[in-house]
Parts: structure tokens; sequence; C-alpha cells
């Protein structure tokens, strides 16, 4: 797959015309939407827009579920941006009192290298720069988990992030909440089974194609990735 010189055509001037984008290349892309990313808007232009979020959605086909013990291959473009991004999984339940939660990374990747100097626009545009999501381990007793958690990302040998969390629920409520209020608010559903990956712990760490990742949620698991070249269908 070749990159893009740079954004394709001139960027909308709002957030909510970069959704209306989005909105109408969902609606023609072949696959069904399983989840929804959610992001945080760089602090460089949170002064521009009224927005601490973004999101984007995440194709059922891009969906991968791993075993602890097994390394998982996530597609990226081969001379794109990309990225890994140590995540909570939400999957939403008939009610919020249904909600599981997995360990789990974004794979982010686009077509146009330098995608995030753009901004949200052209991220929101990008179907908020999603290309994969990685399910691992399930946190069966995720609402009452009470210990700190510390999360290390890995890539080809070399430490790229570490955070520790005093409460792991903060974020997924958080994450949870704006899709909710941004579903309502653009008109479209959420149903049971949706995954909602909710926020980068460690960061957003650009990575090539052929890059092995171990992550590690200390007692809730680990996940091992190798980034791969995407196949010619974005």
């Amino acid at each position: 797959m070749r990159a893009l010189p740079g954004f394709p055509g001139e960027l909308p001037a709002t957030l909510d015309e970069a959704y209306d984008v989005q909105d109408a290349s969902r609606a023609k892309w072949p696959d069904r939407v399983a989840g929804w990313k959610v992001g945080g808007v760089p602090r460089a232009f949170l002064s521009r827009f009224d927005a601490k979020w973004l999101c984007g959605p995440i194709f059922e086909q891009s969906v991968v579920q791993v075993d602890s013990n097994k390394r998982a291959q996530m597609p990226v473009f081969t001379s794109g941006f990309a990225a890994i991004e140590p995540e909570f999984v939400l999957r939403m339940g008939e009610t919020g009192d249904d909600d599981r939660l997995f360990i789990g990374a974004e794979i982010a990747s686009s077509p146009v290298p330098d995608i995030n100097d753009y901004g949200p626009i052209a991220v929101i545009c990008d179907f908020g720069n999603n290309r994969g999501l990685l399910i691992g381990d399930e946190i069966t007793d995720w609402r009452d988990y009470d210990q700190p958690v510390r999360v290390d990302t890995v890539i080809d040998g070399r430490s790229v992030g570490t955070k520790e969390l005093a409460k792991l629920q903060t974020g997924v409520a958080t994450a949870r909440e704006f899709l909710t209020d941004h579903a309502a608010r653009r008109g479209f559903a959420l149903p049971e089974g949706t995954y909602i990956s909710c926020g980068a712990i460690t960061g957003v760490h650009e990575a090539l194609a052929g890059a092995q990742s171990a992550i590690d949620f200390g007692a809730l698991g680990q996940l091992e990735l190798e980034l791969v070249p995407a196949a010619d269908t974005r």
C-alpha cells in the first residue's frame, strides 16, 4: 500500500463537519462496525476545539482476540503512520451492569504519514486513525479491582512507556460516557456487544511493520503482538 502525500482535499472547518465525513465514509465501508476507539484531543489543539475526546469506528474484520500465550499479527500501512497503544477494552452489555472489561491494544495506522500533525479533524475523518483492536484476557473483577495497575510497553526489546494507574475504572468510565453522549448526539446506536477502546495508557508508540511488542498489565495479563504489512484493502 502506498502512502498519501498529505491529507486528501481540504480539511473540514469543524469537528462536526469532520464527523460528517466519518459518517459518510462509514456508511460506504464494506464491513460492520464492531466498536469505537476513544482518544484524547492533543494538548496543542485543546484551545481551538471545545472537546477533550474524539472517536472513530473499529471494523469487525480488524478485531483480533488472542490468548496471553500467543502472539497476534496486526496489519498496518507500511509507508504511512503506525503506532501501538495499550488500552483497556470495554464490551458493552445489555445494561452498564453487564459490561465486561479486557486488557488490549489499539493499533493506529493511516496512509497519511503525518496524520497527527493535521490535528483531530484529520484524525476523525480517517476513522479516528484506527486500524485494529487487539483484545486479550478478561478482567472479571474489574468493578471491584482496587489495586494499582502498572502497564509496561516494550517494542523490539526496548521499553517505550510505563504508567501506573491508581484506579483502572476511571478512564473506562470516562470513555464510555463520552461515546454514549456522542452516539446520542450523532444519532447512531451502541448495541450490546459494542467494543470501546478506552484510550492510550502508556502513550501512542510509533512503530513500523515488522516491529514486535510485549505489553505487560501486571497481574491482569500480558499481550504480545507483531505489526505486519496490511493487505490492499483500505
